[in-house]
């Protein structure tokens, strides 16, 4: 019973560290590791792998969205919350409908700058008022201390370029269209 324990997590171990080794380039500054990372899925066991289909929609929101970010600030990106899997989705206590799972064409990736040198209000603002970036959906979260979602959509329906922003008002997180 012990030694079989043992085992099962030696195999984790491993499993784990296979997935922690640098892969390459996914994009110009992006892995495919960074967009799947999660310390969830690792402390509990999730696979959170996306299928080909989904890698594709994931590598067009790095190059058409967040690159051009990224080479605008000149400064490396943290990807907080990438791809999910569903059950990934479920545990962390998504929307199931969230963008995130890349379910339906469409993708989308939370992040902060790296060191935080970057004001996220500048971000948000260049992003959805200067730039010519198409998006889906950029969601101003909690700034100026939070993060900006974005997602992108690769097949089907056009990209929205909706602006929202996330404040939370008498305890509750409410979502309102940017003025």
């Amino acid at each position: 019973m012990v030694t079989n324990k043992l085992n099962q997590a030696i195999k984790l171990l491993k499993e784990y560290a296979e997935e922690q080794k640098p892969k390459g380039k996914f994009s110009k500054y992006f892995t495919l590791e960074e967009l799947v990372r999660s310390e969830t899925a690792t402390r509990k066991g999730i696979k959170n792998k996306p299928a080909k289909a989904q890698e594709v929609q994931l590598q067009n929101i790095c190059k058409l969205v967040l690159d051009p970010i990224r080479e605008h600030f000149g400064e490396p990106i943290r990807v907080t919350s990438g791809y999910r899997s569903p059950k990934l989705n479920e545990v962390i206590g998504g929307s199931s409908k969230s963008q995130h799972m890349a379910k339906n064409g469409d993708c989308a990736v939370d992040f902060k700058f790296l060191g935080n040198k970057v004001d996220l209000v500048k971000v948000f603002k260049w992003i959805t008022e200067e730039s010519k970036l198409n998006y889906d959906q950029c969601i101003s979260e909690f700034l100026p201390d939070g993060w900006i979602h974005i997602s992108y959509i690769t097949t089907g329906k056009p990209n929205r370029n909706k602006n929202t922003v996330a404040v939370v008002k008498d305890g509750k997180t409410i979502y309102k269209d940017k003025e």
